[in-house]
């Protein structure tokens, strides 16, 4: 399973504002256009990574979903 919040470099119990946040200095920072060369592709698909987690962590339905998920795996994981 995908670590969404470490993706995005915040807490779990972070609020939407903050993973908002997080998310735009990602995009700033890995955004493909802003690259030339091997990096672009790399950046890329660096950025799909990127919204994928802000998609899943910036809807409440889908971040909830996800929580389960994660705790659920901890549990097996023990």
């Amino acid at each position: 399973m995908k670590k969404y919040y470490e993706i995005l470099e915040v807490d779990k119990n972070a609020s939407q504002e903050v993973i908002e946040k997080a998310y735009k200095t990602l995009a700033k920072k890995y955004h493909p256009d802003l690259k030339q060369g091997s990096m672009k592709q790399q950046y890329a698909e660096k950025m799909k990574i990127i919204n994928e987690a802000y998609e899943v962590l910036s809807d409440n339905y889908k971040r909830a979903q996800y929580n389960e998920q994660l705790q659920r795996e901890e549990l097996q994981n023990q």
